[in-house]
């Protein structure tokens, strides 16, 4: 018997369609928007569901994957300081264009109002202007470590699990033993059965955006629109400027074998397949290809650091993070000092973390690891940001391959090696 092909439900077009239907439910019709509402807010319930399933697996497989691997001491170091820099990076430019473009002022005050109907009575945010008391850093940064874990996957923590699988992974890896290895090799196939759920889940995705979206429209107005045209418009820029840093990277890597156009000619590939599919690891087989044959990095290196990396190492996440919580705050009307601000630059990193290698609609509810403890409404924001996805996913793919790539050559070896070899040889022929 022949299996239906079901694969246009995932078409982009079909979920743009979804968005737009509900937008236009939302304004015309805002009785039937306020019954497919609860359908929306259940759907998003279901995908909730495995956000911490898929948190867990996936960082500790990466981590300890990673300490697994072989690599030496140098290397490791290397790697891990770059990535970290580049994750450190990509929050402050998120945070530099949220603050100074302000995508979030192109509401007018009536629809800020409108907004703060939708928060509940536990968040703590007054649109009339009102002083409340905000959580400072020291109690952001208790909220990392769980007192009790199985309370924190209670309570859905995501700061507090974050935490725990991040030791959890990296004491997996420095074990190295028989043990450690099967036990990441179960927790890879836990892994892969929440992506596979979530995978089916998929298919009702432009269902589930036409009922949130109606909803939300039908509260907010088209107000909101037009001030998320303006954070595309801002996360599009952002994302390019980077990607402009990251090349220079490589280039200056690279310099000895390559102009800097010749780099960027040899990267088009990957480039464009992100770009075409907003996948990070369709891009693999490519950049692989790329790195080795062309660029001429060390074949143990690029195998390790790009299927890792596409994991491990999201700065495009990072960024969209970073600029879409400056963004949340703004349209709620509320200024944040430079305490929370810091909150928002060590929360993104996290969140970029959390998400990478994670189902979008998954991925962007790690949001709620920073708006959450500034006392923000992280359900309308994870709304938005389903909203905007597949508008912005195609840029944010893009980033998170060059990055990779750079994360490759700057970890290399060969280079070294060669230099070395140059050396030998020049001494052969003296002598």
């Amino acid at each position: 018997m022949r299996v239906p092909n079901t694969s246009w439900l995932l078409s982009p077009w079909l979920v743009f369609m979804g968005v737009f239907i509900g937008a236009i439910i939302g304004v015309f019709d805002r009785d039937l928007a306020v019954q497919l509402l609860p359908f929306g807010t259940l759907y998003i319930k279901l995908l909730q569901m495995f956000v911490l399933p898929i948190l867990m697996t996936a960082v500790i497989s990466g981590l300890g994957n990673l300490f697994m691997s072989g690599m030496k001491r140098s290397q490791i170091t290397k790697l891990v300081i770059f990535l970290f820099v580049g994750l450190m990076v990509a929050s402050c430019i998120g945070l530099l264009f949220g603050v100074v473009g302000h995508p979030g002022g192109a509401l007018h005050h009536d629809a800020q109002v409108t907004l703060g109907k939708t928060i509940t009575q536990s968040e703590r945010i007054s649109i009339a202007g009102d002083q409340v008391e905000l959580p400072n850093m020291f109690i952001y940064m208790q909220a990392m470590i769980p007192e009790n874990i199985f309370a924190s996957l209670g309570k859905g923590d995501n700061l507090a699990v974050l935490f725990f699988s991040i030791l959890t992974g990296i004491s997996m890896g420095k074990m190295n033993s028989k043990s450690s290895k099967t036990a990441l090799v179960v927790v890879d196939a836990f892994y892969n059965v929440f992506l596979a759920i979530i995978g089916w889940m998929m298919y009702a995705l432009p269902l589930g955006l036409l009922c949130l979206f109606a909803g939300q429209i039908a509260q907010i107005g088209m107000d909101i629109i037009w001030a998320t045209a303006k954070l595309v418009q801002y996360i599009y820029i952002s994302c390019i400027a980077t990607m402009v840093g990251y090349s220079l990277i490589i280039w200056w890597k690279l310099k000895d074998r390559f102009s800097y156009l010749e780099s960027l000619a040899e990267l088009r590939q990957p480039i464009i397949i992100a770009l075409g599919t907003a996948s990070s690891f369709a891009t693999i087989p490519s950049a692989l290809n790329v790195l080795k044959n062309n660029l001429k990095i060390d074949k143990n290196t690029s195998d390790l650091v790009i299927p890792l990396g596409m994991t491990i190492n999201p700065p495009a996440s990072v960024l969209q993070f970073a600029i879409s919580s400056i963004f949340i705050s703004q349209i709620y009307g509320v200024d944040l000092n430079f305490t929370q601000l810091g909150m928002v630059f060590i929360g993104a990193i996290f969140a970029g973390l959390a998400s990478s290698s994670t189902p979008s609609i998954v991925a962007l509810s790690m949001i709620a690891m920073i708006l959450d403890p500034l006392g923000l409404p992280s359900s309308v924001a994870i709304i938005l940001l389903v909203a905007i996805d597949p508008v912005i996913d195609p840029i944010i793919t893009a980033l998170n391959v060059y990055s990779n790539c750079a994360l490759a050559v700057v970890s290399d070896s060969t280079e070294s090696k060669m230099q070395l070899e140059v050396v030998y040889e020049t001494e052969v022929i003296k002598t």
